[in-house]
């Protein structure tokens, strides 16, 4: 993963310094947009390689699982910082629409053409390096994406501009790229708030993984049950399980993690054991009274 961002990082960099001539020399919102959301991406990238190497660190003193939601410090930061870019990205947008003008269709199209190119790159590197998997890297993926997208906007704007001279048609592909910048970054946000927010791990229903543990054998009751995620990927339990009694305690906690890995691939979790010694007593209670005769 660290090589595919370390590559990703220098075609962005490369990347934005190309846009922001072309921008310059060609006039155009559209590239100017995809400039600064190229270079945001530079910043994203740096961002999630530091996140990488802070998460991999092991734990250490108060910090007792480590470093791990620092990626998802780093999402958080990568989508903000997007939303406030695209805020600026669209006043400059909207002006030009209101107010044309004169750009060079064709060297957009150009420019943009080759920002495809080079945004495509790294898209592929993180989706073979399991981007999808990792929050972190997922974030930054979806910066590339939509750069690729983005610059397809563009590059139809300076065409349109070519065949038809309609020169608006570069403030509405600005737009176009914004809307893209900020759907993608609220969906980051989302999944980091409910990372943040300790929400269940998709997929896993906390009500079924109750009658998992409640159907391993000598298991009579679970309750306090939690089931949240560390960081992407790290899924965490613990929970209160009541055996009966006259059960091995450690052969019955080793039941239930058997049970929660092989049917929820769970594996950090922490069970206390408690014994039902209320179903003793009143086993006992009955056995005690006097049985009526026949």
């Amino acid at each position: 993963m660290g090589r595919a961002l370390w590559i990703s990082l220098a075609l962005t960099l490369a990347l934005g310094v190309i846009q922001i001539g072309g921008a310059v020399a060609f006039d155009s919102v559209a590239l100017i947009s995809d400039a600064v959301h190229n270079l945001s991406d530079a910043v994203a990238v740096l961002l999630a390689v530091g996140a990488a190497w802070l998460a991999g660190l092991p734990p250490r003193g108060s910090w007792t699982f480590g470093y791990r939601r620092a990626e998802v410090l780093a999402a958080v930061v990568n989508a903000v910082l997007l939303i406030v870019l695209s805020a600026g990205l669209g006043y400059e947008a909207i002006t030009r629409l209101l107010n044309p003008q004169p750009v060079q269709g064709g060297g957009v199209a150009v420019i943009s053409l080759i920002a495809i190119v080079l945004n495509l790159i790294p898209v592929l590197l993180l989706l073979r390096a399991g981007a999808r998997s990792n929050l972190n890297a997922n974030a930054t993926m979806l910066h590339f994406a939509s750069d690729v997208l983005s610059s397809l906007a563009a590059f139809v704007a300076g065409i349109v501009i070519v065949v038809t001279g309609w020169e608006r048609a570069d403030p509405v592909a600005g737009l176009i790229v914004v809307a893209l910048i900020v759907v993608a970054s609220l969906r980051v946000l989302r999944d980091a708030v409910r990372l943040l927010l300790e929400e269940a791990p998709p997929g896993v229903d906390p009500a079924a993984l109750g009658r998992t543990i409640a159907a391993v054998p000598g298991v009579c009751d679970v309750h306090d049950l939690h089931v949240w995620q560390i960081s992407d990927g790290f899924p965490a339990l613990s929970a209160h399980v009541v055996i009966d009694p006259g059960l091995d305690p450690h052969a019955m906690l080793h039941a239930v993690q058997r049970a929660l890995a092989t049917c929820c691939d769970i594996e950090h979790t922490t069970i206390q054991i408690d014994v039902d010694h209320t179903r003793g007593l009143r086993i006992q209670s009955r056995l005690s009274q006097p049985q009526e005769a026949p």
